[in-house]
C-alpha cells in the first residue's frame, strides 16, 4: 500500500482549496529524503490533522514544519500507529498527534503574523438593505443618525 493514499482519502472530504493546498504540502514531503524511512508515520497524522490545517503558509514551509514535527515525535507516533487503538479507530487514535501538529503550525502562523512577516487577506464584508433606500444600514442604522 502506498501510504499517501491515507491522506488522499482524507482530502476527499475537504473543500477544494484546502485539499489542493495539503496535496502540495504532501508533494513537498514526498521529495524530502529525511522521510524516506518514515513516510508511513507521516500520512496518518497529516490525514487526521488535515481538517484543522489552514492554507496560510507556503506549502514548502508547512512541509518543513511537518518534517520537524515527525522527526521530534516519530517514536510516539509509531507507538500509536502500531497500537490496537489505531486498528479500531485510526483517526481517534491519531487525534492527539494531529492536535499537536495543528498547534505547531498555528503557532508558527501566529508568530509570523505578530512579526509582520505574514499578511492575511482581508475578509469581504457584504451589506444588505431592507427597504431599498441607499442611506439605511440593514438591520441597524447609524446610531448617530437621528430617527425620522
Amino acid at each position: 500500500m502506498h501510504h499517501r493514499q491515507i491522506l488522499d482519502m482524507a482530502l476527499r472530504d475537504l473543500p477544494a482549496e484546502k485539499a489542493a493546498y495539503l496535496s502540495r504540502v504532501a508533494d513537498n514531503l514526498s521529495r524530502d529524503p529525511v522521510l524516506d524511512e518514515r513516510s508511513h508515520l507521516l500520512y496518518p497524522v497529516l490525514a487526521a490533522a488535515a481538517r484543522g490545517i489552514e492554507p496560510v503558509l507556503e506549502p514548502a514551509e508547512c512541509a518543513t514544519l511537518v518534517t520537524g514535527f515527525l522527526t521530534s515525535h516519530a517514536e510516539g507516533i509509531a507507538q500509536t500507529l502500531y497500537s490496537a487503538a489505531y486498528l479500531r479507530d485510526g483517526v481517534r487514535a491519531m487525534a492527539p498527534w494531529a492536535a499537536r501538529l495543528q498547534a505547531d503550525i498555528s503557532s508558527t502562523i501566529l508568530d509570523q503574523l505578530a512579526q509582520g512577516q505574514l499578511q492575511l487577506a482581508e475578509p469581504k464584508v457584504w451589506r444588505f438593505r431592507a427597504d431599498g433606500r441607499g442611506d439605511a444600514d440593514f438591520p441597524y442604522g447609524d446610531e448617530d443618525q437621528e430617527m425620522d
